[in-house]
């Protein structure tokens, strides 16, 4: 078991508690837009007031793990990686709360041609976090193999795979986005600048999962 039983508790468990969070809020995504394409606003501000609490635990738990890091060089990866990590993990949540920021600022209408196409793209983003929980589940797993082996190679494949949905989650973003400047005719100035912004934050979501498991292969490339 080597040095990382000198420490009491793995630094990877908040690590997953944070993840556990951030999916939470991330979750809220879908019946976040259900809602605000039924036009049910009563609906959308309770969702959205759900999605700040949760980023608000989220911060907690960040703030938690950043106060009691230890900073000693028997970790069994460098502060800076659990940080990274971390950080990443934050940005999701962040940008989570942010569109349901933006989905508050104006009483926007969904019209029924654009419905299916944003409910698909929030699925596609939802499901690149999913699988990103995923890579952090394995964590623990890793340290006992000494982030080599069989073990190391398959999480690195699974990052492959996150990596394959975000990409495929963007080309699907630079279509829900063409969509809207085919038919911005359809929509005043603020509205349409308001929808791309919502588009982009949703897409952050899936990016900065990415960026996460990135920052994990970056390790076990060490």
């Amino acid at each position: 078991m080597g040095i990382f039983n000198l420490f009491r508790k793995s630094p990877f468990d908040p690590l997953q508690e944070m993840m556990d969070k951030v999916v939470e809020c991330a979750h809220m995504l879908k019946p976040l837009f259900e809602a605000f394409a039924e036009g049910d606003l009563k609906k959308v501000k309770e969702i959205s007031d759900h999605i700040s609490h949760l980023e608000y635990e989220a911060d907690q738990i960040k703030n938690r793990i950043r106060s009691s890091l230890p900073k000693s060089i028997f970790m069994p990866v460098s502060r800076m990686d659990i940080l990274e990590i971390l950080a990443n993990e934050d940005a999701i949540a962040d940008a989570t709360e942010d569109v349901a920021v933006l989905i508050s600022l104006k009483e926007l209408k969904v019209l029924p041609e654009f419905k299916n196409c944003l409910l698909e793209f929030v699925d596609r983003c939802i499901s690149v976090v999913d699988e990103a929980h995923k890579v952090i589940k394995e964590l623990d797993i890793l340290v006992e193999t000494s982030f080599e082996g069989p073990e190391a190679r398959r999480v690195i494949a699974m990052i492959d795979g996150v990596c394959d949905m975000e990409h495929h989650a963007d080309e699907f973003q630079r279509k829900v986005t063409q969509n809207f400047l085919l038919h911005e005719d359809r929509f005043t100035p603020g509205e349409l600048w308001l929808w791309l912004k919502i588009v982009a934050k949703v897409g952050d979501v899936a990016n900065f999962a990415e960026r996460m498991c990135n920052r994990v292969r970056l390790f076990l490339s060490k």
